[in-house]
């Protein structure tokens, strides 16, 4: 039997950063069949959406979900629709050794959309928290730095769609503190990315390549992740975190800006200057959540769109970020990050609970925050799914489902 549901009295955010609307919604089996006013039930299933935001499907930008693969993938669900994410891009735990077990074994039995940008790096991301020894990473040897292989894999695996781009982590620690490795990787992943025509990703922390090189060499639709974080090589300027020339240049021509909040990538030490002295807001919030950050400072993607809305960035503007964007970003906007007719059912409904809650970033810097999003429930594919916090059993503020009468 088909499922039909009517989500009405919600705040309806369609995810292009505009004005929100009271307006029901109507999802009949995957896709949503109407978006109006005082829809009629029609024999519909009513989610009472009083109270709630109606948004499309969360999408997080940056996460590891390569279930089982190294010291840093959790599984899919944990970051997923019980969070309020509806679909996931993994960001190089795999590489061209290990990517087609990873969509062979998780992505296609995930309830959850997933997608992948591939690691120049053969290996994938296996290692690399300095608190786990042996402290080694992908690109610690140079010849893991092959970008033949990733471009075969990335063309092998185009016709599946899910294989979507490139991933670099430049970091000292990463590369065995030896400036060619990361240059091997970096350099190798542009050629990759040019080659099949997809985007670049860059995590850029610490490293030893100057950040100017690194974003100069950037093009339209590439993708800066780690955004603010606190470390030396940052991108902003050191006495006042403004945005340094070169990264106003890379904005200006089209490169993309993602938060990546990880267990060391978001200070507010730096995005509060950043974002409300300079202006420089985030085109994309993401988490980069894995084993690391799951249960703090990270715990979901709505805990991290909740420093934004601390931040000041309007509500409307961090769906975007989060749902249109990120589907932007992925070139995959004409399928996802949208509440409109015809559209894929991935709906997100959340509540803006106000209390005092506790922010932390990767510092240990707390910020009490007298507002926070918190995931109620989603619509999957048009399958109705209750939320829950990453540690707990129950869900979080039961929505009430009206039956239609027999």
């Amino acid at each position: 039997m088909t499922n039909s549901y009517l989500i009405r009295g919600g705040v309806v955010y369609d995810g292009k950063g505009g004005a929100p609307k009271r307006v029901d919604v109507r999802v009949v089996g995957s896709t949503i069949q109407e978006v109006g006013p005082r829809l009629p039930t029609s024999g519909a299933t009513v989610i009472d959406a009083a109270g709630l935001l109606v948004t499309p499907g969360l999408i997080d930008l940056h996460a590891h979900v390569f279930t089982g693969m190294g010291q840093f993938a959790i599984a899919p669900e944990q970051a997923g629709l019980r969070t309020g994410v509806t679909t996931l891009l993994d960001t190089g735990t795999a590489g061209a050794l290990t990517y087609p077990a990873f969509e062979k074994l998780v992505i296609d039995h995930a309830r959850e959309d997933i997608f992948a940008l591939l690691n120049i790096s053969i290996i994938g991301c296996l290692q690399g928290h300095p608190k786990v020894p042996p402290y080694m990473g992908e690109l610690s040897d140079i010849r893991y730095a092959h970008a033949p292989s990733a471009i075969e894999c990335l063309r092998r695996f185009r016709d599946n769609g899910r294989l979507i781009g490139m991933k670099a982590r430049l970091t000292k620690g990463l590369a065995s503190n030896l400036p060619k490795n990361e240059r091997a990787g970096f350099y190798g992943a542009r050629e990759a990315a040019r080659k099949t025509g997809t985007m670049l990703m860059v995590h850029h922390v610490n490293s030893a390549i100057p950040p100017k090189e690194m974003l100069d060499n950037l093009r339209r639709g590439d993708i800066v992740t780690h955004l603010y974080h606190p470390h030396p090589s940052s991108a902003f300027e050191k006495r006042d975190r403004s945005p340094s020339k070169a990264l106003r240049k890379a904005r200006d021509r089209g490169v993309m800006m993602d938060v990546g909040h990880g267990v060391g990538s978001f200070g507010w030490n730096v995005a509060e200057p950043a974002c409300q002295e300079h202006g420089f807001w985030p085109d994309t919030i993401s988490t980069d959540i894995h084993a690391f950050n799951l249960y703090g400072p990270v715990y979901d993607l709505p805990t991290t769109l909740s420093k934004f809305l601390h931040l000041g960035m309007p509500v409307a503007k961090i769906i975007r970020a989060a749902t249109y964007a990120a589907a932007k970003a992925m070139r995959l906007e004409d399928r996802f990050g949208l509440i409109a007719r015809g559209r894929q059912a991935d709906i997100t409904l959340l509540r803006i609970e106000e209390g005092n809650f506790q922010l932390e970033d990767i510092l240990g810097e707390v910020r009490v925050a007298p507002r926070r999003f918190v995931p109620v429930a989603v619509l999957k594919k048009g399958a109705y799914h209750p939320c829950q916090r990453p540690d707990a059993q129950e869900q979080v503020h039961p929505v009430k489902l009206i039956l239609p009468r027999p």
